[in-house]
């Protein structure tokens, strides 16, 4: 079990070797649209019930939150290093495989997507509003 949650943190280490290889040579910068459909007008879906409210219409249902993996290689990279490393704890916490699974693909994603949504869009705001007194 131990050789393979190493194995699990060594593959979260080369997928964040790609996140940030795509990041720094900007390719980032280019996909981060493909999450959007800036064709159709905006309007909250309720598929969110009211919790969450994209910037952009998306292009398909939570394509800009659960399963935005699958609009770029940088959100498809930060996946599956997170994966592995919520596998590699969840492996460390209990031998269950099954349950290692479970904590690995629902619940540490939603222990940690709920405080980064609430931060990333105050911490954009506050940063927004800080360059515009700068200004």
């Amino acid at each position: 079990m131990t050789a393979l949650i190493l194995l699990l943190i060594v593959a979260a280490g080369v997928f964040k070797g790609k996140m940030d290889a795509l990041a720094d040579e900007e390719m980032k910068t280019f996909d981060w649209h493909r999450k959007y459909d800036f064709t159709k007008e905006y309007k909250c879906h309720w598929w969110y019930l009211g919790l969450i409210k994209p910037m952009f219409p998306e292009k398909f249902p939570f394509s800009s939150t659960i399963l935005v993996f699958l609009t770029d290689r940088w959100h498809m990279n930060q996946f599956f290093m997170q994966r592995c490393l919520f596998l590699a704890i969840g492996l460390a916490i209990t031998p269950r495989l099954l349950l290692s699974i479970f904590v690995a693909f629902i619940v540490f994603p939603i222990i940690m997507g709920v405080p980064f949504e609430s931060v990333y869009n105050w911490y954009r705001k506050y940063l927004k509003e800080k360059n515009n007194a700068r200004s």
